[in-house]
């Protein structure tokens, strides 16, 4: 038990070197906007579940539902989401993703996954299986947790 807490804090620890690292390399685009970190949240929830209401989202990020709604209105001001009628029920308010947002966060994805790129092929064969089987390992017990909450 032991050698798996020490083993969860290395782990832990060198992560957070490469998340740092995939941060200082962040496309300028996501400087030129100002976003803050819950925008962004906001962005990647629609991004993952499409559209939702302000109370969703607001429940998705556990914030309430006011703030939810002032983030939103500072992305739909830079066009990054908009807001629409629910066609179930005309009283609710819908917010989503539009072309533009879809594009920013592409965008900030792919100058990710184009770092990865550059850091695997620093890596050798049989280290980049031994990551693999790890990164398989915690995909599916990612999968699994998503199932369970």
């Amino acid at each position: 038990m032991e050698e798996q807490l020490e083993l969860i804090e290395t782990v832990t620890r060198e992560m957070r070197e490469v998340i740092s690292s995939l941060h200082r390399r962040s496309p300028p685009r996501l400087a030129e906007l100002d976003l803050s970190m819950a925008q962004l949240k906001v962005l990647f929830v629609l991004s993952s579940s499409g559209p939702l209401t302000v109370s969703k989202v607001a429940e998705r990020l556990s914030i309430t539902p006011p703030t939810a709604s002032h983030l939103i209105d500072r992305l739909v001001h830079l066009a990054l989401v908009r807001r629409s009628e629910d066609q179930r029920n005309r009283r609710r308010t819908v917010v989503e993703l539009t072309a533009a947002g879809e594009d920013f966060l592409q965008q900030l994805r792919q100058g990710n996954e184009q770092y990865w790129r550059e850091l695997l092929r620093q890596l050798d064969v049989a280290d980049l299986q031994a990551l693999l089987q790890g990164v398989r390992a915690l995909a599916e017990a990612a999968r699994r947790m998503r199932t369970v909450s």
